[in-house]
């Protein structure tokens, strides 16, 4: 029966047995998760070095089995080349962090304990991990399954993924779990009844497998749809019992100031209810710790230039101005009451020497109830940082970013003078500042300032002097930060479809803060949706949001806002802080207003000329937000996870109990087409693997096997695959029909006798 058989060559099957490998298969999964939780968008590079590495490895092992000494200094020795790359990483990713991200340099195993979202993505540490982790989990996975099978050893290597994903209270993709766990289980399936030793080999394998298969898919079926109860993740006893959430958002906290740049990650990954700050306010306000404003299409990311971060007040004492409300239109008004023409000239005739209605000024007290970082969270509109318990002093950024010298402690406290957001609500003031929209707004600060300086010196009136001389400095303020909007707030990189974009949504409107809050609501009234369980696909920015995917976090809604603005000329920037909206309900600090790690936000600052940087909301925040909350609860993403596992063990299930008529079918159709002596053989060989018959078998032994068992006569199909395999005789047509004809006798036949046992098995239970 082996002549003219076509076998694999020795170094084929080697190459199939170890290609395939299940402890190296689930050895690349476990990399392969582990490695995506460091950078997703690198996920295929991640898994095809895992793969390739562990292969190598392996072999290694192999090698080490039989030659002990040999072997473990070559371990030795693939070792230390792991040491070397794992050094080298480790030096690149250092100088990265200067050369590349112009950012304080971290070290790698502070970085290695931090969670992700609250650095920059370093390329080196990220494959210095990969180094480390490689060759750990290849040696010790070999060596718990192929030299020293221990369950209990394989468990703690199974959960490592997870502890990695916990420590930052990260969720790892439900696709991973059920992976690991499916992987995990055949693991000890093939370690513990598919594994050939010395002095055990399995000799119905494929059995073991087939029944190993079903059983699963059925439990599989069996589980997705049994009726399960809501659950709510709740972590409350975990997290007392390790701290592991505190931890990490102190990290997050602590470390965010280091970060150059920002992608969104973290408005995605923190689901924290940990409690970072209480307020002592008559309101919900957004928060400023954060500015970026250079903005990379190609990785969807923001980078802060130098005046995000610049400080020009350092080590100050308190109260530090910060801004004042409408300052900036009193002092136009107050020149255009100095100067005729210059009120003529600007349309500011009805208006000159007039003080604006000014908000109402209130005050917030801020506690912090966790070590938070240096920044020190700025409300909107801020006016004053008036007082703090916090001993230290602090830097102001012109950006409105306030940072202390030293970490914030627990129950710091501080406390600002902030204006109501109610300036652009009375009409007046907002008549004024479209006028000043309408102006060469460069020129008038110029000839301002110049009116200013004639008139401090006209005459002796110390009072006039100080009132010219304010209203100078205010002024100079004010050209010096539009200039510098205007040179690094107006870059959207030219992209038409957003500037096409931008055109329609502001058509008809006149004036900067008209078309600011245009863009503010086109989010709301186009059918985009506020969804955190979105996850990108690697190239994805902010005109796929804007033009294809519709869905996002406040990082998509701001960032497109942005853009937005700039292509309608409107100077604009992307910020970070908190969005705080909510009340204690219970405990120590019930009443007041909570900012928690979830709380984190990102916005969009627009210039408006006049008036200076005003925050919005383009974010939805409405019903939407809710259901998607409820949809990423536990309840949901196993719902959902089982209706695919539901569908694919179905379809595996129906594939399995069809494939034995159909690959009969394809069968008998392939060789209708064959040549008859190709036939013959083919058939011959067919009833040798259904009957479990060797190759070394002559064909009188199975016709004798066959006739025994199911009491089929093949022995023309005997004689005429000897006179084909044997005798080189090319046969007929009608030779053909009757191989066929004795096939499908012994098939039937075949099926028959196994209905009938198991009847009779089921019978005698």
């Amino acid at each position: 029966m082996q002549k003219n058989e076509k076998t694999l060559t020795p170094a084929a099957q080697f190459l199939i047995r170890t290609m395939l490998d299940p402890i190296l298969l689930y050895t690349t999964l476990i990399m392969s998760v582990l490695m995506y939780h460091y950078y997703d968008k690198s996920m295929l590079q991640f898994v095809v070095a895992s793969y390739v590495v562990t292969y190598v490895l392996f072999r290694l092992f192999d090698f080490m089995n039989k030659r002990k000494l040999i072997g473990g200094v070559l371990y030795l020795f693939a070792g230390y080349l792991f040491y070397l790359a794992a050094v080298h990483f480790g030096r690149r990713g250092w100088d990265y962090y200067e050369e590349v991200l112009k950012t304080k340099n971290i070290s790698y195993g502070l970085w290695f304990i931090t969670p992700q979202l609250a650095l920059d993505y370093n390329i080196w540490y990220s494959w210095l991990t990969f180094a480390l982790f490689s060759f750990f989990m290849a040696s010790v996975i070999y060596y718990f399954t192929r030299i020293r099978y221990r369950i209990f050893m394989g468990f703690l290597i199974f959960i490592i993924p997870f502890l990695i994903y916990g420590k930052e209270y990260e969720k790892m993709p439900v696709i991973f779990i059920i992976m690991l766990a499916a992987s995990y289980i055949a693991v000890m399936v093939y370690c513990r009844q598919l594994h050939h030793t010395g002095s055990v080999v399995i000799v119905k394998q494929r059995d073991i497998l087939t029944s190993s298969g079903v059983f699963l898919v059925i439990m599989t079926i069996v589980a997705s749809i049994m009726p399960k109860p809501v659950v709510k993740e709740n972590r409350e006893a975990i997290e007392n019992f390790i701290a592991a959430e505190r931890f990490t958002d102190r990290l997050v906290a602590s470390l965010s100031g280091f970060r150059g740049s920002t992608n969104g990650s973290q408005f995605r990954n923190i689901s924290s209810d940990t409690l970072l700050y209480v307020a002592d306010a008559t309101e919900g306000l957004r928060f400023k710790t954060r500015t970026f404003s250079e903005y990379d299409y190609d990785f969807d990311s923001w980078s802060a230039y130098k005046r995000d971060s610049e400080t020009t007040l350092e080590n100050q004492r308190l109260p530090l101005d910060i801004a004042e409300t409408g300052a900036t239109v009193d002092a136009i008004l107050y020149v255009a009451s100095l100067d005729s023409s210059f009120a003529k000239k600007y349309g500011l005739e009805k208006y000159a020497g007039k003080e604006l209605e000014k908000p109402e000024v209130r005050e917030l007290g801020l506690i912090s109830v966790f070590e938070t970082g240096d920044r020190v969270p700025v409300p909107q509109f801020a006016q004053t940082f008036t007082a703090a318990s916090h001993e230290g002093k602090y830097s102001y950024i012109p950006t409105g970013v306030v940072a202390a010298d030293d970490s914030i402690k627990y129950e710091d406290g501080f406390r600002f003078e902030y204006s109501a957001d109610t300036y652009f609500t009375n009409p007046e003031n907002k008549a004024v500042i479209d006028i000043l929209d309408k102006t060469d707004y460069k020129e008038l600060l110029s000839e301002a300032i110049v009116i200013l300086e004639d008139n401090m010196f006209e005459d002796d009136d110390d009072a006039t002097y100080s009132k010219c001389s304010a209203c100078r400095r205010r002024l100079k303020n004010e050209r010096s930060e539009y200039d510098s909007a205007e040179e690094y707030e107006l870059d959207y990189d030219k992209k038409v479809k957003i500037k096409e974009l931008a055109d329609e949504i502001t058509k008809g409107k006149t004036t900067d803060y008209d078309k600011a809050k245009a863009l503010e609501m086109y989010f709301f009234n186009n059918d985009y949706i506020y969804d955190l369980s979105y996850v990108k696909t690697e190239g994805e920015n902010v005109e796929n949001f804007l033009f294809v995917t519709h869905r996002g976090v406040c990082y998509e809604y701001a960032t497109a806002m942005v853009m937005l603005a700039r292509a309608s000329g409107i100077p604009a920037r992307f910020c970070e802080g908190y969005n705080m909206q909510n009340r204690q309900n219970s405990g120590k600090y019930k009443g007041q207003y909570a900012i928690t790690a979830k709380d984190s936000h990102g916005y969009p600052e627009l210039y408006i000329k006049g008036f200076g940087w005003v925050s919005f909301e383009p974010t939805i925040t409405s019903g939407e937000i809710q259901e998607e909350v409820e949809r990423g609860n536990a309840t949901h993403k196993l719902s959902t996870a089982g209706i695919v596992i539901l569908v694919i063990a179905l379809f595996a299930l129906l594939i399995y109990i069809c494939s034995p008529y159909i690959i009969d079918r394809v069968f008998l159709r392939v060789n209708r087409k064959r040549r008859p002596s190709e036939a013959a053989i083919a058939v011959m060989r067919r009833i040798c693997r259904l009957y479990g018959l060797g190759k070394v078998c002559t064909a009188g032994e199975v016709t004798a096997a066959v006739m025994e068992r199911c009491g089929v006569d093949i022995s023309t199909t005997a004689a005429l695959f000897d006179a084909a395999a044997y005798g080189g005789v090319e046969l007929n047509d009608n030779a053909r029909e009757k191989v066929l004809a004795d096939y499908t006798a012994a098939y039937q036949a075949l099926i028959e006798l196994k209905k009938k046992q198991r009847k009779i098995f089921r019978t005698k239970s």
